[in-house]
This record gives C-alpha cells, sequence and structure tokens, in this order.
C-alpha cells in the first residue's frame, strides 16, 4: 500500500493542469475570431480546417498513448513529456496567434500547419500529463481530490483568468493583430513555467509490470474495457452540455436579452460557483462515491438548464440563479469524471491482462474533442436551419433556436448522460474487490 499523498504533491501536479489550460483555453476561445476576423479566413474554411484538425486526432491520440505507454526514462513514462515538450508546444500557441504576411493561401497553408501541429503538441504533452495520475495513487478518493484540484485550476483559473481578462488585454494594444500575439505570449510563457514546475512536483508511485504491447493489441484495450466505454459516452454527452451553452451564450445575450455585454457579467458570477462545486465535489465522492456524485450533477445540470427556457427575459436575476446552480452541478460532472477515468484503467488490466494508461486516456481524451466537435457544429447548423443572420433583427424561428440551444438542448444532453451513467458498474466497492486481485496475482 502506498503512503498518501502529500498535500504539496497533490497541488504541484494539479498546478500543471493552469498550465495546460492556458494553452488550451486561448485556442478554444479566440482561435476561430482570430482566423475569421483578425487572421482573414473564410469561416467556411476554418470549419473544415477544424474537421480535419479532429479527424487527425482520430490517428494521433491513440498512436501518442501507445508512444507514452512504451517510453522508458530516468523520469519514468510520462513526466518526461512535460519537460520537453511544454516549449515547442507554447512556441506552436504563439505561432497560431501571429500574423505573416502571406497572401491568401499562404494564410490557409500557414494556418493549417501551425494548427494542427499545435494540436499534436497538445496531445504529446495532456496525455501523458493526464496519465501521471493513474500512476501516482490508487486511492480512489486521492483521485477525486487530485481531479478537484485539476478543475480548480483548468476552469476557475486558467478559463476565468482568459475569459474575463484576455479580450481587455488584447484591447491596451492599437491592433487586434498585436494584442492577441502579445497575449499568447504571455499565456505561452505562464503555461510553460507551470508545466515545468508540474514535472518537478509530480511523482510516479505505482509500479507495475512493463506491459510490452504491440499496435495490434490496442484494440484489444479499448473493446475489453466496458466501462471505459460506458464513461466516455457519458463524458462526450456532458461536452456537449458545455460546449452547445457557451457556444451560443454570446448569440443569447446579444439578440435574446439584447445586451451583449451581459456576457462577461455572466461569467463573473459563474466562476464562483465553479469554485464551489470544486470544494464541495470531494466532500460528495467521500459520502456518496463518484458515480453517483456524477449522476447527482447530471439530474442538477438538466433541471435546472430545462426551467431556464421558461423564465421571461426580463427576470435577469432568476436566469442568472439558475445558471448558478447549474454551473455547480457541472462542476461535479466535470471533476468526476477525469476521477473515474483512472479508475477504468485497472479495470482493463484486469480484464484483458494488459495494463495501459496511455491508451485509455488517448481514448477519453478523443471523445472529449469529438464531443467539442459534434457539439459546436450542431448548435451553428441549428442556427443556420433557423434563418439566423448577423447583426439584423432575427426572424422568430431563429430567437426559438438560440432559446433551445442555450437552455433545452443542453437539458437533454445531460439527461442522456444521465442515461448512459445507469450503465456504469465500476463502483468504489468493485474497484477495491479488482484492486486487491490485482495486487494478489503480483
Amino acid at each position: 500500500m502506498l503512503p498518501p499523498l502529500k498535500k504539496t504533491q497533490i497541488f504541484g501536479y494539479s498546478i500543471g493542469d493552469l498550465g495546460i489550460n492556458l494553452n488550451f483555453q486561448m485556442v478554444g476561445f479566440y482561435l476561430a475570431y482570430f482566423y475569421t476576423d483578425v487572421f482573414g479566413l473564410k469561416p467556411a474554411h476554418v470549419t473544415i480546417l477544424f474537421l480535419v484538425a479532429r479527424i487527425w486526432d482520430a490517428v494521433n491520440d491513440p498512436l501518442m498513448g501507445y508512444i507514452s505507454d512504451h517510453t522508458r526514462s530516468r523520469w519514468g513514462k510520462f513526466r518526461p513529456y512535460l519537460l520537453f515538450c511544454a516549449v515547442p508546444l507554447n512556441v506552436l500557441l504563439i505561432a497560431c496567434f501571429f500574423t505573416p504576411e502571406f497572401s491568401y493561401t499562404g494564410k490557409l497553408i500557414y494556418a493549417y500547419v501551425t494548427y494542427i501541429l499545435q494540436g499534436m503538441l497538445f496531445t504529446a504533452v495532456g496525455l501523458p500529463y493526464s496519465s501521471i495520475n493513474a500512476v501516482m495513487t490508487q486511492d480512489s478518493q486521492e483521485r477525486s481530490v487530485i481531479s478537484s484540484w485539476r478543475m480548480f485550476f483548468a476552469v476557475v483559473m486558467a478559463l476565468g483568468f482568459i475569459a474575463i481578462f484576455g479580450k481587455p488585454i488584447v484591447g491596451l494594444f492599437e491592433t487586434e493583430q498585436k494584442g492577441f500575439f502579445f497575449l499568447a505570449i504571455i499565456l505561452g510563457v505562464s503555461s510553460t513555467a507551470l508545466l515545468w514546475l508540474a514535472f518537478t512536483q509530480s511523482e510516479e508511485r505505482v509500479e507495475v509490470a512493463r506491459e510490452r504491447y504491440g499496435v495490434k493489441d490496442i484494440v484489444t484495450i479499448l473493446f475489453g474495457n466496458r466501462e471505459l466505454w460506458v464513461l466516455a459516452l457519458a463524458m462526450l454527452l456532458n461536452t456537449g452540455v458545455w460546449v452547445i451553452g457557451n457556444t451560443v451564450a454570446l448569440y443569447y445575450f446579444k439578440y435574446i436579452l439584447h445586451n451583449a455585454d451581459l456576457q462577461s457579467l455572466f461569467f463573473r458570477y459563474m466562476i464562483p460557483c465553479n469554485v464551489v462545486g470544486v470544494i464541495v465535489t470531494p466532500y460528495l465522492t467521500r459520502l456518496i462515491g463518484k458515480h453517483k456524485t456524477f449522476i447527482l450533477g447530471s439530474i442538477i445540470v438538466a433541471i435546472f438548464s430545462f426551467s431556464r427556457y421558461f423564465v421571461p427575459d426580463e427576470s435577469l436575476i432568476l436566469i442568472f440563479a439558475l445558471s448558478m446552480v447549474s454551473t455547480v452541478g457541472m462542476m461535479f460532472c466535470s471533476v468526476t469524471q477525469w476521477a473515474m477515468l483512472p479508475d477504468t484503467i485497472e479495470y482493463g488490466q484486469w480484464k484483458t491482462g494488459v495494463r495501459s494508461e496511455g491508451i485509455p486516456y488517448a481514448f477519453f481524451s478523443f471523445m472529449q474533442k469529438a464531443g467539442m466537435a459534434l457539439a459546436g457544429s450542431f448548435a451553428t447548423y441549428v442556427m443556420a436551419r433557423t434563418g439566423y443572420e448577423a447583426n439584423t433583427d432575427l426572424v422568430p424561428a431563429a430567437e426559438e433556436g438560440i432559446r433551445w440551444l442555450f437552455n433545452i438542448v443542453p437539458a437533454v444532453c445531460s439527461l442522456l448522460c444521465l442515461f448512459s451513467l445507469f450503465f456504469y458498474r465500476l463502483n468504489e466497492a468493485r474497484y477495491k474487490e479488482i484492486l486487491t486481485e490485482l495486487n494478489s496475482s503480483e
């Protein structure tokens, strides 16, 4: 039995997610806008670029999982990637927000090269970073605490900073080109420093027999792990909740509530609710378990998102209040899904006889990206089909489409997520039985 992790170890490892998400959230929040309104690419070309990148992820993510699983170094299997890939990852972030003096075709090629390479380097850092969680501890509650800290740094710190302060920083410069480039430099340097700090503070403590599985065994590792598939499906649906909501939030405030500035105010209220969710989740997981906490969060999100649809537009306080409760529930889901993932690794080892940290994390990462792509595409598709036209008085169908996307669709996604979780069987008691059996057979 491993000794409990020190608080400094948990904090030092978890802060790496701030480094990861300064990069990730910068791309997620601003790159599409930068490409169309600053870089000068056509929206259709940007859509195709994002789609091509996600298709490549289907190849790149499991390949990176295989490579990291077979890495051997004096720093372990996963930690070296934080040390050696942090700089190229953030150099590519800065390159994505640089505007070269090329022709349109040259700019499009430049965007393809830098964005896809940035995505590959993000996988090369993010996947091994997440995999460290599975080899730091096998204590289910410690994994919940780690996930809570990670969500605090990822959502509260990184997302909060970029959502609230990113655009004002850009506005300090005479052009958006210079502003976004300077913001990318600030975040890139900070991200690198934080990833290096996480490298020094993390430790791969779980010692398991070295698996020399081949590429052909990836199929066995994935399809032999039923619980991973169920959890990944729940995560994909849960991703749809926040991606669709965030995608249409600005449209909702601009065209439905007729005040685009409310978006910034909205996030200022939601960030403290994320903090509450992060703080409360470990207590809930200790009391009722991770699986039931995920279910509880899904119920809260479904009820309060659905209820918000029926609130009159002028009742801003009630709209915000319902959103705040829903946000707390959303954090229950976000924390527990990542805390449950490491447990599926031991389950897969027990079920197939092959242990792999990299492949399950790669699959989970790909499913999250797929959820983001599908949800974002669905939102824009609905808006197009209902007759949305930018900067005009919307037709009733377009207004109703935005209302549904902001309220009803996230509620439906959360209900589907809840339904999928009923098929998940790896509770804490079952996990302990599997872990005991694995340890006794070594």
